[in-house]
């Protein structure tokens, strides 16, 4: 989804210029974003199977162990008592979306296709984690809607605690013998 939303943004930014955005350009900012280009390394660096060093790999993670909280306190940062009331509506709007719209359509997707439960399961739960931290950091790349998507990441954070714990139930009876599904 990333490499998708770096696109949209580079196709505004052209035509809010009254330019188009040539291809070629387009491929290398795309994939020349960080955060594209550090999973396409991690990929590659995978299928090739080369072991990680091991001081490389204790490194890497410290890092990710930090990740979630240090997203989270940027973030923070970012939001203020004021941007939170002005983006209010919105993000709130957003945040049912995300957290019960988007997970009842994968639902109803999962029963029409059939999945089996184990499956079924995890792909609403997918659907109904928190907006992705890194949807703030391409929002602050390309200073695009900062305080919503502050407002909307803090909101769906916070609003998860319960609605995850109310699609687990839900989803619980699926992976029972005998249940529906």
């Amino acid at each position: 989804m990333f490499p998708a939303a770096v696109i949209l943004q580079e196709l505004d930014a052209g035509d809010s210029l009254g330019s188009g955005v040539a291809p070629a350009k387009l491929a290398r900012r795309v994939i020349l974003n960080p955060m594209v280009l550090s999973t396409l390394i991690g990929v590659a660096w995978s299928a090739l199977g080369i072991p990680m060093p091991g001081p490389v790999g204790a490194y890497l993670r410290i890092l990710a162990d930090a990740l979630t909280s240090c997203a989270l306190f940027a973030i923070g940062l970012g939001v203020s008592i004021q941007g939170l009331r002005a983006n209010f509506g919105r993000a709130a709007t957003l945040t049912v979306v995300k957290l019960v719209i988007m997970p009842l359509i994968v639902f109803g997707l999962a029963v029409a296709l059939r999945l089996e439960p184990l499956y079924l399961i995890a792909a609403v739960i997918c659907a109904a984690v928190p907006t992705a931290k890194t949807v703030y950091i391409l929002a602050g790349e390309y200073h695009c809607e900062e305080p919503l998507v502050a407002a909307t990441v803090s909101m769906t954070t916070l609003w998860s605690i319960g609605t995850l714990i109310v699609w687990i139930y839900a989803l619980a009876g699926f992976g029972a013998p005998g249940a529906p599904g």
